[in-house]
């Protein structure tokens, strides 16, 4: 009896334990944060945004303002620093001889400096980077410099050879100042729109410049030969090839100030941060299956919300299919810099997959967001920080970087549950030299606004204005405003 008694109670034991479990990994937290997941080529179970910390990894930075890696197995970072020069980081140790020193031929600071920095794809064998900064006179410049054949830490600064140059800034702030190669392995560069305030010369919606532009570039052609500014060709199927008053290396357009973007290594997308004026912050998307020529608004819109409505109307049509709308944006209730980052697609961490980091330059908020089923983003703020982001990095692996400008300190995002993966110490061996021929504390509080993915759009139609109306132009503020 006493037998059956207990297989009784041990039954209703593990009846009772079943029954909390289910109910346990089906509870919602309290703060209604729990998310589905979308169709995404890495899938990511149902639940809330994971929880972040920052683990400073290297320190004694000059102004960091970009982050990225070769792409050369050697598990290099390499930090550009706004004051000209490139360091590394290998190991957890930054190298004392930096990889490029150029801070003779910049202008600095404020918005101005060495600003971007791009590995070639083919950066292995050939030693070929790219570099984006503005010269003396406070004008754009991409550069292309060659590792040395000694040395492959240390750059040979006699191999500089200008890829677009000489591209005139009428002030000194809305420098852009990101490069990237895309999955197509061409170039692309962000320009602001020249600076001043309010883009008082409208160059948003003007095709006859690159400046408020997204630029597409190959660089292994040159279509130019008698020109020594530009040595590139131009992608025979960039959307504006061939339209009058239009410049055919435009790729997108309508930015005020593209600080940041990114593919996303596992979709191709394209993710742009584009400061705004004085009221909202947003975050553009372009699918990897788009042709170009998005328009993304400015200076008619600034986020959603209409910035300049001339001629009267013209900013419902813009809100109305005739733009690209950014998929987030947040007001300046929460910063006034938005710096645009990555989207994760490292392996330590799988609680982060698929979940795109960005910031803000003067409250150091951190937002998290992610592509919801239907195309929708919704984004949440993961940590509250005193940093000043400047950039997100990433590394080889996918594992990314957080740089705080004022006091020069990288720091890593981890994530909950790491995946235990050894790092091999890789040294790495010099790349030949190609031939030169004549780019924290977590407060989950402020949400991000969200707007649906755009469909497809129609060809684009630009607007031309032919005279830029006067308006008075306030000095522009330090910063990447």
């Amino acid at each position: 009896m006493k037998t059956v008694s207990l297989r009784l109670a041990i039954g209703l034991l593990f009846a009772l334990i079943g029954i909390f479990l289910s109910l346990f990994a089906n509870a919602r937290p309290l703060n209604g944060s729990a998310i589905r997941w979308m169709n995404d080529v890495t899938d990511r179970p149902n639940g809330p945004f994971p929880t972040i910390q920052l683990q400073q990894v290297a320190s004694s930075f000059a102004s960091p303002v970009t982050v990225t890696n070769a792409g050369d197995g050697s598990s290099r970072l390499f930090i550009v620093q706004q004051t000209g020069e490139i360091r590394i980081l290998i190991n957890g140790t930054v190298l004392p001889t930096p990889f490029l020193d150029i801070h003779e031929l910049i202008s600095c600071c404020g918005e101005q400096g060495l600003l971007g920095l791009a590995f070639h794809p083919d950066y292995g064998s050939n030693g070929f980077f790219y570099v984006y900064y503005t010269d003396l006179a406070g004008d754009i410049a991409i550069a292309r410099y060659t590792v040395s054949q000694g040395d492959p830490n240390v750059a040979d600064p006699e191999s500089h050879y200008p890829i677009l140059s000489q591209v005139h800034q009428p002030f000194s702030n809305h420098n852009g100042g990101q490069i990237a190669f895309g999955p197509d392995r061409y170039l692309y560069a962000g320009l602001g729109d020249g600076g001043g305030s309010g883009d008082p010369q409208e160059n948003g919606q003007n095709l006859g410049t690159w400046l408020a532009k997204i630029l597409r570039v190959d660089i292994n052609g040159d279509d130019f030969p008698g020109d020594p500014t530009r040595n590139y060709a131009v992608p025979p199927d960039n959307p504006f090839v061939g339209i009058p008053n239009a410049l055919d290396e435009i790729w997108a357009y309508g930015v005020r100030n593209p600080w940041r973007f990114s593919f996303d290594r596992g979709t191709g997308d394209l993710l742009i941060g584009d400061v705004g004026q004085s009221s909202w912050e947003e975050i553009d998307f372009q699918p990897a299956s788009s042709p170009g020529g998005e328009n993304y608004g400015w200076d008619a819109l600034e986020g959603m919300h209409c910035f300049e409505d001339v001629p009267l109307g013209s900013c419902n049509d813009f809100l109305n299919g005739g733009s690209t709308l950014p998929v987030l944006e947040y007001s300046h209730g929460f910063g006034c810099s938005v710096t645009g980052g990555y989207r994760y697609r490292g392996v330590l961490y799988p609680s982060l997959r698929g979940i795109y980091f960005y910031a803000d330059l003067c409250s150091g908020r951190i937002w998290g967001a992610i592509r919801q089923h239907g195309g929708t983003w919704l984004g949440q703020q993961l940590l509250d920080t005193q940093l000043t982001v400047t950039t997100f990095g990433e590394d080889e692996a996918g594992e990314l970087y957080v740089a705080d400008y004022s006091v020069g300190v990288l720091y890593k995002v981890i994530g909950e549950q790491p995946t235990p993966t050894p790092t091999p110490t890789v040294t790495p061996t010099a790349a030949p030299t190609g031939t030169v021929t004549p780019s924290p504390t977590s407060t989950p509080t402020a949400t991000a606004t969200a707007s649906p993915t755009p469909s497809p759009r129609p060809t684009p139609t630009p607007r031309f204005r032919a005279t830029p109306r006067p308006r008075p132009t306030p000095p522009p503020r330090p910063g990447a405003r």
